[in-house]
């Protein structure tokens, strides 16, 4: 290893970066981003516009069905600020950003290197680590319902079978194991997504940085730092992104194993704006729940951003 970290990893770099800004490289990129546009153009319609609506709602009272939507100013607001039920679901589901954020990242990023690794059987393990996310949450939340069932779930009867019955648990009735079962069940379900992008990253790494890599003389940890983790920057991104994103928004799990219980301890907003609008019938305050959660993910989604092209 020389003074500078693999000098010839970066030389290798810089050639492959000149290379790929030809006048080619720039005419695709204005092909792809004119078949962009239609799909850009209906995200900012589907989005903005009922987003507009929302925040309109949210200084309104509707039942949903009357024709009358009365302006009531803040007060919706004002009930929102004081409903421990929503505040206490803004706190499980950090612990879901987290798990998403910090496991869910780590694990698809093991598993795809591992996977890249492999030389017979790759396309199995690509199939089989996606397969999950194929599958309805509905089917999921399901299964994993009779797989933790205190009574005939395999779970619990794994574990009287090899003699650690004092480990048997109600997973998703005892507020305790509620959370981290639901949250263990996101995961699975989920990280299937993260582990394909960073696959197909993996696998556009130029091969004369590792070949650049191996004149330096690098270890496996070197060649890690130096050479896959940054070019697995913009993947990493968004694949990070997604994932937090995904797991604050998590409703179907949480919905079909649990609908929010034992006693809120498993609630999150998206199934508390969806049942303060269709349960309680009061929309205009669903509408500011709303309003606060989409404004808390969009902004920390501009973070996430800003601080990733800073890092780049």
């Amino acid at each position: 290893m020389t003074a500078r970290p693999l000098e010839a990893v970066e030389l290798a770099r810089a050639h492959s970066r000149t290379r790929r800004r030809g006048p080619l490289a720039r005419r695709r990129e204005l092909m792809a981003y004119a078949f962009l546009l239609p799909a850009v153009l209906l995200l900012a319609v589907f989005t903005l516009v009922p987003f507009v609506q929302a925040v309109v709602l949210s200084f309104q009272q509707w039942d949903g069905v009357s024709t009358a939507s009365p302006f009531v100013g803040l007060s919706n607001y004002k009930f929102v600020l004081h409903d421990t039920v929503f505040w206490s679901s803004m706190r499980n589901v950090l612990i879901f950003g987290v798990a998403g954020f910090v496991l869910g990242n780590a694990l698809s990023l093991g598993m795809a290197i591992a996977v890249n690794r492999v030389r017979r059987g790759k396309a199995f393990f690509r199939t089989a680590f996606y397969l999950p996310g194929v599958f309805s949450v509905v089917v999921i939340g399901m299964m994993f319902s009779w797989l933790l069932a205190p009574n005939a779930g395999i779970v619990n009867r794994l574990l009287g079978g090899v003699g650690l019955s004092g480990l048997q648990h109600n997973w998703l009735e005892d507020p305790g194991t509620a959370l981290p079962a639901v949250a263990a069940v996101f995961l699975w379900y989920h990280w299937g997504f993260g582990f394909i992008l960073y696959l197909a990253g993996l696998q556009d790494v130029p091969v004369e940085l590792y070949e650049a890599a191996d004149l330096d003389g690098a270890g496996g940890w070197a060649k890690f730092r130096y050479v896959t983790w940054p070019d697995l920057l913009p993947v990493t991104a968004i694949v990070s992104l997604l994932t937090l994103l995904g797991a604050l928004q998590v409703f179907g799990t949480v919905q079909v194993l649990t609908n929010g219980g034992p006693g809120d301890h498993t609630m999150v907003p998206t199934l508390r704006i969806y049942q303060e609008a269709f349960t309680n019938q009061r929309f205009g305050s669903a509408a500011a729940m709303s309003v606060i959660f989409g404004g808390a993910l969009v902004l920390l989604a501009m973070l996430h951003l800003w601080l990733s092209r800073r890092r780049k």
